[in-house]
């Protein structure tokens, strides 16, 4: 190699290392950002157009701060459209001494994405996973029927959920206490079909079909409300770790849900979700397909049906 052609590559060596060094500090800064909970709580942003006759959304979250690390489309259907949401926390995590603190900092996390909380029987669900269900058939009734209650009461439009493969045991059981608690609030008030959207954090789902972009202002309100759970992002730093794995999800969207070797799309973050819908009791599965929201477009329920129920229209 010439002195030129080496010279060359040092210098372009040095502007990716510089590259992946400001990567460095910035998880390095990010570290320096004091943690909830935040007292007093802060104030949550108001929709920037306030419907008259909103969407109620439910977001079944398997641990406390699962509603700020997947929860972009609700936040932006709340700033946007003035929509309602309402996150369940499903558990407040598995160790009863550290309940009061998580619940502290749900709350916390809550007033800054501006959404409503409920917690099931004031401490949440325990042992909500597959053993629980097949092995203990009455207790886990009892819990499908005290969140059939919540449904009852809430009468959500759109529900979000993790996927039955998202690796955490109680994520995964979180996916069948919502699909059945929701399924016997359908079949028993005769509403529906309603979007159910199958988030993921742990573990990719195989086939999502909704790529919806995030603005960055919007990421730094989710990071915000998920630094509110100290306590959490102490042990891990799922704040600071947030946007990396929103740019990934552009990469992958792009292709996953855009179709293999389609360009990427003009995104820098992006949340993916699977649309499915409950019919009564029946999970039903989507049209084929993907579809792209950008930041630009404002989605409602009926843009989802139209999009991805598997019939020309819903009965």
């Amino acid at each position: 190699m010439s002195d030129d052609g080496n010279s060359l590559c040092k210098e372009r060596l040095a502007q990716w290392t510089d590259y992946v060094q400001q990567t460095v500090r910035l998880m390095e800064a990010g570290r320096s950002i004091p943690l909830g909970p935040t007292e007093p709580p802060c104030e949550f942003p108001a929709p920037s157009q306030p419907s008259r006759s909103p969407m109620k959304i439910l977001i079944a979250a398997p641990h406390p701060d699962d509603e700020a690390l997947i929860g972009a489309l609700a936040l932006r259907l709340r700033l946007e459209a003035g929509a309602k949401v309402v996150k369940c926390a499903i558990t407040l995590g598995s160790n009863l001494q550290e309940r009061q603190r998580r619940a502290l900092e749900a709350r916390c996390a809550c007033r800054v994405l501006g959404f409503r909380l409920v917690i099931p029987e004031e401490e949440g669900f325990s042992s909500v996973n597959l053993q629980n269900r097949q092995e203990h058939l009455e207790e886990w009734a009892a819990k499908v029927q005290a969140l059939k209650e919540i449904f009852d009461r809430e009468k959500p439009e759109m529900v979000f959920a993790p996927h039955q493969e998202d690796f955490n045991t109680t994520h995964i059981g979180t996916h069948f206490l919502v699909v059945e608690a929701l399924g016997k609030h359908l079949e028993a008030s005769g509403r529906g079909p309603i979007p159910l959207l199958e988030t993921e954090f742990w573990h990719q789902h195989s086939a999502p079909n909704l790529m919806v972009g995030v603005a960055p202002e919007i990421v730094a309100i989710q990071m915000m409300a998920t630094a509110e759970h100290g306590g959490e992002v102490s042990r891990n730093p799922y704040h600071l770790r947030l946007p990396a794995r929103m740019v990934d999800n552009v990469r992958r969207g792009s292709e996953v849900v855009g179709g293999q070797g389609a360009p990427a799309e003009p995104l820098v973050f992006a949340e993916l979700y699977r649309v499915t819908f409950m019919k009564g009791e029946e999970h039903v599965m989507p049209r084929p397909g993907g579809r792209t929201l950008g930041l630009d477009q404002i989605l409602d329920a009926e843009w989802l049906r139209s999009e991805f129920w598997p019939e020309p229209a819903a009965s």
